[in-house]
């Protein structure tokens, strides 16, 4: 019987060959044979990384031509993944060579350039960071990256920021009876936080640190997430409800694809996944039922297709009349 490779898997085989070719390189310098023979185990893992990230970048480029930019790029981290990931003895075999130190910083130095240039002048084109950062890196990363400074930026700058209501909306809240039960859940995370880390820090420092970093960012984001709900709310603007739920959630709803708000949803189409439920730790008080479906961009990336939004609203009817107001 044949077996066929699943189509995801096959589309990160070129990443996930080449990751593995350069972990047991890397396993290898590390090994009694590469301490006795450094100058060829330094060479080797030297071929190793680059021949495997070229590799890989020829996979994945359009027609299998990388840009010389790209090539640039990838020889740029091969240098840094060759000097820092070595064992010591192969290390040392780089470092004892002017000449292959001399290329590979010409080569960082000369990506480095050329990728402020890039940057630059993307910026000035489209006014946008996370655009002009997508000229040198890929996508996938700098967008949670961007995702995480803004995320960080709300938590710790934004104290006191207006609500962002744009000229000619109508804001809707939705955060008053939220924001206290999810105040009182930082409280216990920080009081959780400080007992657990203290626990751990008997048996492992090191374990209760990595713990203690990881639920610092929960706080901060839960934090961000408080801020959020009261700066983002639901807007009425002309032809559409711009329905937005903090920072996770930000789409327009067309007017005219607003079928019935007078029918709630039934606690079994809540739990559908056609129906966006936004009324968080509570039931909702508004149900928008879709004449035809809509796709959405969900929060982790990707998209998804709804035929109806619950939302629960510090003013209900008003938002009702407003809707009916724009009819």
């Amino acid at each position: 019987m044949t077996r066929v490779i699943p189509a995801p898997l096959l589309k990160a085989l070129p990443i996930i060959l080449p990751l593995a070719a350069i972990g047991l390189a890397r396993l290898l310098t590390y090994s009694a044979w590469a301490a006795a023979n450094a100058g060829w185990a330094a060479l080797l893992f030297a071929w190793v990384v680059a021949d495997a990230l070229l590799l890989a970048l020829t996979a994945k480029a359009p027609k299998h031509k990388p840009e010389t930019f790209q090539i640039l790029g990838c020889l740029s981290l091969a240098s840094i993944i060759i000097i820092i990931g070595a064992a010591a003895p192969v290390r040392d075999v780089y470092l004892s060579m002017p000449s292959v130190m001399i290329a590979g910083g010409a080569t960082l130095a000369l990506f480095a350039g050329w990728s402020s240039l890039r940057v630059a002048r993307a910026a000035r084109a489209t006014g946008s960071i996370a655009e002009a950062l997508e000229e040198v890196l890929p996508a996938r990363m700098v967008r949670p990256a961007i995702k995480e400074a803004r995320m960080l930026h709300l938590a710790l700058l934004r104290w006191g920021a207006p609500a962002d209501v744009p000229v000619g909306s109508r804001s809707f809240a939705y955060h008053t009876y939220l924001t206290p039960m999810l105040i009182t859940i930082v409280v216990l995370q920080v009081i959780e936080l400080s007992v657990v880390h203290f626990l751990l820090m008997l048996w492992s420092p090191t374990v209760a640190w990595v713990l203690f970093a990881l639920s610092v960012w929960g706080v901060v984001w839960t934090l961000a997430l408080i801020k959020s709900f009261r700066i983002y709310p639901v807007l009425v603007t002309g032809d559409h409800v711009r329905v937005r739920s903090g920072m996770i959630h930000d789409f327009a709803v067309p007017l005219s694809a607003i079928a019935d708000v007078k029918r709630a949803f039934t606690s079994e189409e809540l739990e559908a996944k056609s129906v966006l439920n936004l009324a968080i730790l509570s039931a909702p008080n508004i149900s928008l039922r879709l004449a035809q479906p809509i796709t959405i961009p969900s929060f982790f990336g990707g998209e998804r297709e709804i035929t109806g939004v619950a939302l629960r609203l510090d003013d209900s009817a008003a938002f009702l009349a407003e809707l009916k107001r724009q009819d």
